[in-house]
């Protein structure tokens, strides 16, 4: 589906884009000179003795700037670039996107998939579980709450015995999961589900 409210806008970029590369390349044509020998004077003269002689571009440096003109032309032709034409390819960066997410699935799925169900009484003596939601802490809750969880300026210390909301495993789940109406989101999602949020609580 395209994400244009009007067909104009597709139409308006397809003819800035193609338009620009057309007349990139007729600027190009126009004004390079073959048969113009070098250092011949122009006529422009300043302070009666500096005269301007006619140096064109070395071929190579002209050639380069077709070859960046039929670059983006196959690259246009290729990817999305022409208003609401897709591209060769196909590619877009919502597939790119899944794939990604797909291929960290395939690597770290069974990882999480081993802790999904255990209770937190049981990962807490679980070293490799330990491990991963120390990381997960360090990379999620540390802005917050400091990397050693004593918290930052305006947040909560993780580590005395001064729980806001309880601090039995169930509600430390809870407020990672739902987050809470001071400052702290909800990181359900972000910590990719029950079992990253089992071992945020866990390292908690």
């Amino acid at each position: 589906m395209s994400d244009f409210t009007s067909e104009f806008w597709s139409w308006f970029i397809i003819a800035i884009a193609g338009g620009g590369i057309i007349w990139l390349f007729y600027l190009l044509r126009g004004t390079s000179k073959a048969d113009t020998e070098e250092g011949v004077p122009t006529g422009h003269v300043w302070d009666e003795d500096l005269e301007e002689l006619n140096n064109p571009l070395p071929r190579w440096w002209l050639y380069m700037f077709y070859f960046t003109i039929f670059f983006a032309i196959g690259y246009l032709i290729l990817y999305p670039g022409m208003g609401t034409y897709k591209g060769l390819l196909g590619w877009t960066e919502v597939g790119e996107y899944e794939a990604e997410v797909a291929a960290a699935d395939a690597e770290f799925g069974p990882l999480f998939a081993q802790f999904e169900q255990t209770p937190v009484a049981e990962l807490a003596a679980d070293p490799a579980a330990m491990k991963a939601g120390e990381r997960l802490f360090v990379n999620y809750c540390a802005v917050c709450h400091g990397s050693d969880a004593r918290g930052a300026s305006g947040f909560p210390n993780l580590r005395d015995n001064d729980w806001l909301y309880g601090g039995a495993p169930e509600q430390i789940e809870a407020s990672i999961m739902n987050g809470r109406n001071g400052v702290m989101p909800a990181w359900e999602a972000p910590l990719g589900g029950a079992e990253g949020v089992n071992q945020a609580a866990t390292y908690v």
